[in-house]
């Protein structure tokens, strides 16, 4: 079974897109001290970010069979955001006032929270092969 759909491809690039836009507004509202901008920036990308995981995931429950709880969207936004947020840092995109250790820090405590999703995950995936009807009733 193909674990990446198009569904999930579409998602990852316009996260992509998204926390792009999101980094460059959070550096320059940084730089400039603009706390107010800041956690609006912050809001409106969870917000986005949220708005994009719910159309492209109810778009892929109406047509993937397998029982899945969002982890694979998640796993992908931990990649995307993560990755963009250490890129800007390494590509010298920050403002002077940023500091990386923030993203470390968010992507080790994002990372503990994703393998307990892993964990479940998994755990109803054993029990449950095909949307809501157990392994065990599958054949009956």
């Amino acid at each position: 079974m193909n674990m990446i759909t198009k569904h999930l491809i579409r998602f990852t690039v316009s996260a992509m897109i998204l926390t792009i836009i999101f980094r460059f507004s959070l550096s320059y509202f940084i730089g400039q001290q603009i706390t107010y901008l800041i956690i609006v920036t912050s809001i409106a990308y969870g917000c986005g970010m949220y708005a994009l995981g719910y159309f492209f995931g109810k778009r892929e429950r109406d047509s993937f069979l397998l029982y899945d709880i969002g982890f694979r969207f998640h796993l992908a936004t931990y990649l995307v955001c993560n990755s963009i947020g250490v890129l800007w840092f390494v590509v010298g995109m920050n403002s002077v006032n940023e500091n990386i250790s923030v993203v470390f820090y968010t992507a080790f405590y994002w990372g503990l929270l994703l393998i307990v999703h892993l964990f479940i995950y998994l755990r109803l995936k054993r029990k449950y092969s095909i949307k809501n009807i157990k392994r065990d009733e599958l054949f009956e």
